[in-house]
């Protein structure tokens, strides 16, 4: 499945709209908030579906889970090209056979928890909570809304910054050449570590995190809390390292510009199991066979990192990071 979905569900007093344009949603928030009456209707749909008082209006099936710990693996396998609903309480939802399984299908998933779900690469700007609008009385409709949890803050520059990267490849290296020895730059190997990182360094100067958003939102609110509580350690979350890339231009295709105003239009969720890996694919693929333009993402070739190509790059980020690289370099 690919592409973006509008959804409408609506009773007599309630109504939900939102879109789903990944194969991974997640929903979270407190309890009260409609996450559970959202799936209390949509159940009643697939149960009565015309009869029933709920309306429904979807492009594709949404479909609420109502299996077993036992027998989920034989029910999502045997539905196609839908989203699929999973409510809170089924532990499945945290193996990594249950990321194994969903990867290999054509669904969309809307996943309901408050806990993070670090075998599944979902992104950051996919992770919502419910926000209630209008007014409680009869017989006015109690409207509900999606609203991302965590956006993307102002990056302001300073003094004694030092870089983290998730990666140890293609990411980190652009990053220590653009550093030139200037200031530091480290890898924290992987994106599970950056939490770690962060804890064991000085309390002093500004950390800039670079990370992938496209496959962070596991560990994005513990990094989170954790940088509001120091309150000197920045997140920059693009898609990927090779999605900047391709939106700086560096390397050209006739179709890349409307790829990148509407990816979810070109991934097939059962092919890319996450936006950054469809983004490495596509810039491998393109620069396959090239000699000096060929990339690689555990080794990064000089021309990305040669002159007018390096500053390319740079210019996709904001402007505080921009500054930061240009005074080093």
């Amino acid at each position: 499945m690919k592409g973006k979905h509008h959804i409408s569900v609506e009773s007599l007093h309630l109504k939900y709209e939102f879109e789903i344009r990944r194969n991974i949603t997640i929903i979270q928030g407190d309890s009260a908030t409609g996450k559970t009456t959202l799936i209390d209707l949509l159940r009643e749909y697939n149960l009565r579906g015309e009869l029933s008082p709920v309306r429904l209006e979807s492009d594709v099936p949404c479909i609420v889970f109502d299996g077993t710990d036992e027998n989920w693996k034989l029910l999502i396998r045997a539905t196609k090209g839908s989203i699929i609903f999973i409510d809170e309480g089924y532990s499945f939802i945290f193996s990594e056979e249950f990321a194994d399984v969903i990867a290999a299908t054509n669904n969309y998933y809307v996943l309901i928890t408050r806990r993070p779900l670090i075998c599944l690469p979902y992104s950051v700007k996919e992770i919502y909570g419910i926000r209630t609008t209008g007014k409680y009385h009869f017989p006015e409709q109690v409207y509900h809304e999606f609203y991302q949890l965590y956006e993307e803050e102002e990056i302001t520059g300073g003094e004694n910054v030092l870089f983290i990267t998730e990666d140890s490849g293609s990411g980190y290296q652009f990053f220590k050449q653009c550093c030139s020895g200037r200031l530091e730059c480290i890898s924290a190997d992987g994106n599970g570590n950056i939490y770690q990182t962060l804890k064991a360094l000085p309390s002093d100067g500004k950390i800039v995190v670079i990370a992938d958003g496209a496959a962070f939102g596991a560990y994005i609110a513990k990094v989170m809390t954790y940088a509001e509580s120091r309150r000197n350690i920045l997140l920059y979350l693009p898609e990927s390292f090779e999605w900047m890339i391709l939106k700086s231009g560096v390397i050209k295709t006739k179709d890349i510009r409307a790829i990148l105003n509407h990816p979810e239009e070109y991934i097939e969720s059962s092919q890319y199991f996450s936006w950054e890996r469809f983004f490495t694919a596509y810039l491998e693929q393109v620069t396959n066979g090239d000699r000096i333009r060929h990339y690689q993402k555990n080794k990064l070739g000089s021309f990305y990192v040669d002159g007018r190509n390096k500053d390319m790059i740079v210019d996709v980020f904001p402007e505080a990071i921009k500054e930061i690289i240009n005074n080093v370099t």
